[in-house]
């Protein structure tokens, strides 16, 4: 533990993140061995958990449960209708959890514009650059908003359906709002200028970088030639 109190966790380069996303997506839709995709979920839990994801990765790991739950023990001994209306839903939502492990690591422990550098090292086009930036600052600062408006409903004592329409329809006007705060933010710092852009983060692959491609290409090799 240094000296602020914190515990040290594994920090990677942005671009290592990205490519472990890419990989993810790999493995997900190439893989049909249950073992295969159980193996790979619970690398990418514990390699969140390194990170300081502790949180998310223990709702991820209680979802992913409830999804395998769902589909090998409730549907096959359940009614047919209930089997046959949800099996597909659940198969496809269990898929998209890696990518969704990986995303909630770049989105809690990656900045945003650390994120940007590593988009225009990997050559990324400006067009996309822009609004993924905006997107990615967009709903923390809705977030917050919502957290602002509950406090004042808590402060006023609103409670029963008043207090949808109080909710509603504030959010409405601040996700308006918002969104055109982060645009004129983004325009003010010249995102959208086309000169070369220059930054004073310095980017290198460390160790663990390469560790973790490393791991990723072995589960890619492995889903591709069990699946």
């Amino acid at each position: 533990m240094d000296r602020s109190g914190r515990k040290h966790t594994l920090k990677f380069d942005p671009r290592t993140e990205l490519l472990l996303l890419v990989m993810a997506n790999v493995v997900a839709f190439t893989q049909h061995s249950i073992w295969v995709e159980i193996a790979w979920v619970v690398s990418l839990l514990l390699l969140i958990i390194v990170c300081g994801c502790k949180k998310a990765a223990g709702k991820l790991a209680v979802a992913f449960g409830i999804c395998l739950l769902l589909q090998y023990y409730i549907f096959p001994n359940g009614p047919k209708i209930l089997a046959s209306s949800f099996t597909i839903l659940v198969s496809y939502a269990r898929k998209i959890f890696p990518c969704l492990i990986v995303g909630t690591l770049i989105l809690q422990k990656t900045p945003v514009r650390e994120l940007m550098v590593a988009l225009r090292k990997c050559h990324i086009p400006q067009g996309l650059i822009i609004p993924l930036s905006v997107t990615i600052r967009y709903f923390p600062a809705l977030k917050e908003e919502v957290g602002y408006i509950r406090d004042a409903m808590k402060l006023r004592n609103i409670h029963g359906i008043e207090k949808i329409e109080c909710l509603f329809v504030p959010i409405m006007i601040s996700a308006t709002t918002t969104a055109e705060e982060l645009s004129a933010a983004a325009v003010t710092r010249g995102i959208e200028n086309p000169a070369h852009k220059t930054s004073m983060i310095v980017m290198k692959f460390g160790g663990q970088d390469f560790l973790c491609l490393a791991f990723g290409i072995m589960f890619c090799f492995i889903s591709i030639m069990v699946g």
